[in-house]
């Protein structure tokens, strides 16, 4: 077979001496998609390069597309791996921007154990994301790549001819990019259905072009190519005995369909060249670097075919030069837009970009813009183009809502066991209806069912476009256990029906936190769970003013690594608003959090104190972080604190769309409550450390733990949901 490849390659060639009695053949490199596989695609340029052999044209469906419009555009490979090696594909892979930089109202959304995936319900249908993906963070670094391509309409006008291929997923036909904007293009070429949400172009709904033609061989033809150089990194079809999975099973499906047209195209190639990449799939592109060598390796072994379309040192360097293109000096944005369907929202949009005609160009704070955008969680994806006019640009900033938007769910589970008998169960779920009108109004609508049914609703209006100063309403009915004063001194369980109202006036410090304060009034119906009252309820009445300050800057709220967390919340009981009552509540929470490398340290440290005065209620301690060699919840009472100190070692990493790190650790930990401050002794402490694995899950935290204390045999745990 080698023989006769190499035949026909020579037959070809020699049908061609007619045109190198002219002019030197065109020559078209056809690059497949492969994902990370295509990294091999730098290789075999490195090695035409080396051989001095030109490339008068490029096609490329997915990643081919990537790296053949990076070299089409001018990049030498070594610049295209430089730049493919540099970038962080696990986090291209999520777009979820970083948590601190979120809008605080977007915050406000994790710090109940609600999990990241949101489902959109408009118009009695439930609707989700068209891709696990929507691709936000890739399009800015296609962008970034191909910045010597703006300006450039027509895809044959570029350093090298290029197009790429996409499918039309509505009529499941090919669609050949070669106009238009060049990073869309090869967005759009490597959106894998499911994973990546498709992208629209000309009215064509477009994804990965592997479905119709992995390797483009038809569209060099069409483009005038005399020699074909055909680069084929897709993955081989699985064995019969790895077909044990529906994955799998699935992926052999969609492979058979792409090795399909791949055949028919390779019969219509010239030179075909395979690098060997056997152990490396096609979602490795950490292990992109490894796989250069194997696709210099894999053109160097068709030196012998090749080597007849080399051309003489000077005639290729003045090639080089030609297609060499230097990177596009822009000076300054002539003007900047912003691409919005509703008019009212692209001048709200406008009071987030600090770019503005005149600025000098800097492609950082393009990002940097984008991501601002992005961070306000209504877009889809926030993307942007440029227009040049001479030495100067016109930035359009173009935010696509949510497909599944405006109005969203989301669910959370929380649960708990130890091995001493105690366990609960709660499932969450909120509905979020937004952009109620143009300052963006908020209704959340929250139900939880199990060990503490709850209904609340919560009215936020901004009161105005700078969205700071707010007002909210809110009013809850839950059910919960709790403890209150029985007796002097004496806290007993009880379970304990709520509805409550509170009214807001509030200010929020940007991305930062807020603080709210108004009128509060709790009507609750206690009943006693131990004691000669026990089934006996009785109602008590609380009204007074409520103070809340929060400041979110942790990273991540099931696993901080990084950053800072402040609650503080003030209750002011007063029998002239109608309280049975008079007192006082000051409750806090600090939360620190620093990680080098694998190594992350965290204090968590809580406050309570009735401000020398008595209310019914009791505050708890015990539990996972909160004295873990205690019981849940048995340490009682007003006055108090606690601190931990905890520490984890991430031992792995879970695929992004499964969650983020597997930990290890533990926690020493000191703190105690008391009935009044004159009884509280700091010398009073109790200590207890514990030991701690943790998996960071789309699902939420997931903690396996076991606690020490020197008054109780060890506390074994099972944590769903958040702890702290």
């Amino acid at each position: 077979m080698a023989g006769c490849r190499t035949g026909l390659i020579i037959l070809s060639l020699a049908c061609s001496l007619g045109i190198w009695a002219q002019e030197s053949p065109r020559i078209a490199l056809v690059l497949s998609g492969g994902g990370a596989r295509g990294s091999a695609h730098i290789g075999v340029l490195k090695a035409l390069e080396e051989m001095r052999i030109p490339v008068h044209m490029v096609t490329g469906t997915s990643m081919g597309a990537i790296v053949g419009a990076a070299y089409a555009t001018g990049l030498s490979p070594q610049e295209i791996e430089q730049a493919l090696a540099q970038t962080d594909w696990r986090d291209i892979f999520d777009d979820r921007p970083p948590r601190k930089d979120l809008a605080y109202r977007r915050k406000v959304d994790d710090q109940t154990y609600l999990t990241r995936f949101e489902l959109g319900f408009n118009h009695g249908k439930f609707q989700s994301p068209s891709g696990l993906v929507q691709g936000q963070k890739l399009s800015f670094v296609l962008q970034s790549l191909l910045i010597r391509a703006v300006g450039t309409e027509d895809f044959h006008q570029l350093a090298i001819p290029f197009c790429a291929v996409a499918t039309d997923i509505e009529r499941g036909e090919k669609v050949v990019l070669d106009h238009g904007d060049l990073a869309r293009a090869v967005r759009a070429s490597m959106s894998i259905p499911g994973v990546f949400a498709p992208i629209q172009i000309n009215g064509f709904l477009l994804v990965d072009g592997g479905l119709v033609e992995n390797l483009p061989v038809q569209e060099a033809l069409d483009m005038g190519a005399d020699i074909v150089i055909a680069v084929d990194v897709g993955e081989p079809l699985f064995e019969q005995n790895q077909l044990n999975s529906i994955s799998r099973i699935t992926n052999q499906m969609i492979g058979m369909q792409i090795r399909t047209n791949v055949q028919k195209s390779l019969s219509m190639a010239n030179v075909i060249i395979r690098p060997e990449l056997q152990g490396f799939g096609s979602s490795e592109f950490e292990r992109g670097p490894e796989m250069v060598p194997l696709g210099i390796e894999a053109a160097l072994k068709m030196r012998a075919d090749l080597s007849r379309l080399s051309v003489p040192a000077g005639e290729y360097q003045a090639h080089l030069e030609k297609i060499r293109r230097p990177h596009p000096q822009l000076n300054t944005f002539r003007s900047v837009q912003i691409v919005q369907s509703a008019e009212d929202q692209a001048d709200h949009l406008f009071q987030h970009v600090n770019i503005r005609p005149g600025d000098a160009f800097d492609l950082e704070r393009i990002r940097t813009n984008l991501q601002h955008l992005y961070e306000l969680g209504d877009y889809q994806r926030v993307d942007f183009s440029l227009n040049r006019e001479g030495d100067d640009c016109d930035l359009l900033l173009e935010a696509q809502e949510k497909d599944w938007g405006p109005n969203y769910l989301r669910f959370g589970t929380n649960l708990f066991a130890d091995f001493a008998g105690d366990s609960s169960f709660d499932f969450l779920a909120s509905y979020n209806m937004t952009q109620l009108n143009r300052l963006r109004a908020e209704l959340k609508l929250t139900a939880q069912l199990g060990e503490s049914p709850s209904l609340q609703a919560e009215f936020y209006q901004p009161l105005s476009r700078a969205e700071t100063w707010f007002a909210a309403v809110s009013v809850l009915s839950q059910t919960a256990d709790g403890y209150f004063e029985q007796s002097a001194g004496l806290f007993a369980p009880y379970r304990i029906d709520t509805g409550s109202a509170v009214l807001s006036l509030g200010y929020q410090f940007d991305r930062f936190g807020a603080i709210r304060i108004g009128p509060a009034f709790t009507r609750s119906t206690l009943e006693p769970q131990t004691g000669p009252n026990q089934g006996e309820s009785f109602d008590v009445d609380v009204a007074g003013l409520s103070a809340v300050l929060v400041w979110d800057q942790f990273d991540n709220m099931n696993f901080p690594r990084h950053g800072s967390f402040v609650a503080l919340n003030y209750f002011d009981a007063n029998e002239a608003w109608g309280s049975e009552s008079e007192y006082k509540r000051l409750v806090g929470f600090l939360g620190l959090a620093t990680t080098h490398g694998r190594h992350t340290l965290l204090s968590l440290s809580n406050y309570f104190s009735a401000l020398d005065t008595e209310g019914p209620e009791a505050q708890n301690l015990g539990g996972l972080f909160r004295l873990s060699g205690y019981q849940r919840d048995s340490i009682n009472g007003r006055y108090g604190a606690s601190s931990a100190v905890v520490y984890l070692y991430r031992i792995a990493q879970l695929p992004t769309a499964f969650g983020d790190g597997i930990y290890v650790g533990g926690s020493l930990e000191a703190g105690n409550l008391w009935s009044n401050s004159q009884v509280a002794d700091w010398g009073d402490l109790k200590t207890s450390l514990s030991l701690v694995i943790g998996i960071d899950t789309v699902m939420g935290p997931v903690y396996f733990a076991t606690g020490f204390s020197e008054e109780y045999d060890n506390e074994v745990y099972l944590y769903v949901g958040r702890t702290f």
